[in-house]
């Protein structure tokens, strides 16, 4: 075996992997912002709240609530990102397809969530209806 081939392949490997650890905040928002708004479609809290600033919490909560039990969400699409690079902010509209379990008629509404940088993570800050049937 080839062992100088070895050696080139692993340092190859370890290079490749070692890019994906120098994720900066644009990046860290958008794995963020899938892996909440997938997390909010699925019902995994566990991925959501944490993320979740805490004076923004009570809102959140009231405004998502039923989901899971009463209301079923079909899916979840970003719609846009707008992201300010200075002040490490964005605002980010997600498109939420659902419906009420007792209903059956299928919705859409279009929620504005505000996103800050803060201690080397994303928090989601606030959220409002923007267009579309209230939850």
């Amino acid at each position: 075996m080839n062992y100088r081939l070895l050696a080139v392949w692993i340092a190859a490997i370890v290079v490749a992997a070692g890019c994906g650890l120098a994720e900066g905040p644009k990046e860290k928002l958008d794995r963020g912002i899938y892996q909440f708004n997938e997390g909010l479609r699925w019902g995994r809290y566990n991925d959501v709240l944490p993320v979740v600033d805490d004076e923004a919490l009570d809102h959140f909560k009231k405004l998502h609530e039923g989901w899971g039990s009463n209301v079923q969400i079909s899916s979840a699409e970003v719609l846009q990102v707008i992201y300010d690079e200075v002040n490490r902010k964005a605002l980010v509209s997600v498109k939420f397809t659902w419906f009420r379990k007792n209903e059956m008629v299928v919705y859409d509404t279009v929620t504005n969530q505000h996103w800050e940088y803060r201690e080397g993570k994303w928090w989601m800050v606030a959220e409002e209806i923007y267009s579309g049937q209230p939850f």
